[in-house]
């Protein structure tokens, strides 16, 4: 098919698409539509491409277009004319590039495809008849950013729809920018609750890390202070002890920056707290504040409370014990609960260099 279309482009044709070009993308008139009147002419012209050999010839206020070859490339037309929604001019503007055996990977001097510039102004249909004429979803633009990079940060689920809709776009789900990060990590950043459980439905790892730094999604929504994005992340099973470079995890982050809210939901699903960094420190140790350190400590106390209280415990049958919970012979042998005093404040004083007996005031 694409072999036939290329023998029936010819000059009548290529001049009957310009013109309808013309009058859809620049009837407005003005000063910015004659600018970028002439940006197609440019376009057109042999300068577009070493490839192309369509003539432009002025004639007074008009201009006629004489073509030579078939092989033309409408660099700068295809962003003019999906930057105002034209679809239906898009759609002969892929047709003349596929006959020109052309790809739709355009980019601007902003280093930005056709589809770039769809997601960016919002428009899934003109997405859908890009990405399925062939446009590739993993092109980067020139902060390394692609298609599901600009959906995740613009906050535009409909366009991010489309892209995950085709199985093209799966190679591009763990694909990072200049900056180390993933669409996952973009949506986390931004707090785009419903575009990441679209990620993570389309088959995104929950627990991928930056380049930069090694930081999880999970570590990302704690430096974001974004609580329910860090509930979400636990509950779309993601690891809550996985550490960034530095061996820090999202316990540590949410010490170091004060948010009791975020470690009270790591400690109760499961996080670590004695888990050191490369600097040997533990979260406690980088707790902000007071608050901080008591919600940790508190649960550490919890758990050692038998061994902290075991030498106040009493038992029925009055046994022996020390304040630090071992028993002593002598005061079994000397003492017994007969001989104790009917009342719990005995009138012998104790000398300051001797322990003080327990008393049982219960007998």
């Amino acid at each position: 098919m694409r072999k036939g279309g290329k023998r029936g482009v010819n000059a009548a044709s290529l001049k009957g698409v310009y013109e309808k070009c013309h009058l859809a993308l620049f009837s407005r008139g003005g000063a910015t539509g004659k600018r970028t009147h002439e940006t197609l002419v440019c376009d057109i012209g042999h300068r577009a491409s070493p490839l192309a050999s369509m003539r432009v010839v002025r004639v007074g206020k008009g201009e006629s277009v004489c073509c030579q070859a078939p092989g033309v490339v409408f660099v700068r037309a295809l962003h003019i004319a999906v930057v105002q929604g034209e679809l239906a001019v898009v759609r002969q503007l892929i047709h003349l590039l596929e006959c020109a055996g052309r790809s739709l990977d355009i980019y601007n001097n902003l280093r930005q495809t056709p589809l770039h510039l769809a997601v960016i102004t919002q428009q899934a249909s003109m997405v859908e008849a890009l990405l399925r004429a062939g446009s590739d979803p993993s092109a980067l633009d020139r902060n390394g950013q692609t298609a599901l990079h600009l959906c995740c940060e613009y906050d535009h689920p409909a366009c991010l729809s489309v892209v995950l809709s085709l199985p093209s776009s799966v190679a591009s789900l763990e694909m990072k920018n200049f900056q180390g990060l993933s669409p996952l990590h973009v949506a986390v950043l931004h707090g785009h609750r419903d575009l990441v459980s679209m990620l993570l439905g389309a088959g995104a790892d929950v627990n991928t890390t930056d380049i930069k730094s090694g930081q999880s999604s999970l570590i990302l929504a704690v430096e974001s202070n974004n609580t329910e994005m860090v509930r979400f992340l636990i509950e779309s099973g993601c690891d809550v002890n996985r550490p960034s470079y530095s061996s820090n995890t999202a316990l540590h982050s949410a010490c170091a920056r004060g948010q009791a809210d975020v470690v009270r939901v790591l400690l109760k699903s499961g996080a670590d707290s004695s888990l050191k960094n490369y600097h040997n420190d533990t979260p406690v140790m980088l707790a902000k504040n007071k608050k901080i350190a008591d919600i940790l400590r508190g649960r550490g106390s919890s758990i050692r409370l038998p061994d902290q209280h075991i030498g106040t415990s009493s038992s029925p049958h009055g046994s022996n014990l020390m304040t630090n919970g071992s028993s002593s012979p002598s005061h079994s042998r000397d003492c017994s609960p007969s001989t104790m005093p009917p009342t719990p404040h005995s009138s012998v004083p104790h000398s300051p260099r001797t322990p003080p007996m327990l008393a049982f005031p219960f007998y």
